[in-house]
């Protein structure tokens, strides 16, 4: 039930922020959430993906430190890219603090696996250092930018 409270918490911010936000069929090809602006003229689509506590650290003692997240994408959406689809990477923290989510555009994804192979690399996981997602963290911007452009 990991990944469906993670869609829930996306889709129920998504309303918060004032914007219809609908889960999708569960166990079905595509994405997980279809959310649009009130007037239906702006859509994307969002990909969640979910974990119970995504970071993970390097070092001992003193010298631990917060080293990178970890999310599994898995191979069928690690090769989307699709300029209205984003994906939602939801790090629970155990429900010890609200969750944080990764509001990433599915390009950034797609260029982490590009040139990966399933045959290889058994499990597409998701491992960007703190650097490469610091700024897509809690970023929701990024879904109202694109829910709000004009065509």
């Amino acid at each position: 039930m990991i990944g469906v409270a993670g869609a829930h918490f996306v889709a129920s911010y998504m309303s918060f922020l004032g914007y219809h936000s609908v889960p999708t069929t569960r166990n079905v090809q595509g994405p997980d959430l279809l959310v649009s602006n009130l007037d239906g003229s702006n859509l994307v689509s969002i990909q969640v993906k979910t974990t119970i506590w995504a970071s993970r650290t390097r070092g001992r003692g003193e010298k631990k430190k917060n080293h990178h997240y970890e999310w599994e994408i898995g191979w069928s959406s690690a090769k989307l890219n699709h300029p209205n689809l984003f994906f939602a990477l939801v790090d629970l923290k155990y429900f010890k603090d609200l969750p944080d989510v990764f509001i990433v555009p599915s390009k950034k994804i797609f260029e982490y696996f590009e040139g990966g192979d399933p045959k290889i690399w058994i499990r597409a996981r998701y491992h960007p250092p703190l650097a490469n997602v610091e700024r897509f963290k809690n970023n929701w911007g990024t879904l109202t930018r694109a829910l709000e452009k004009r065509k």
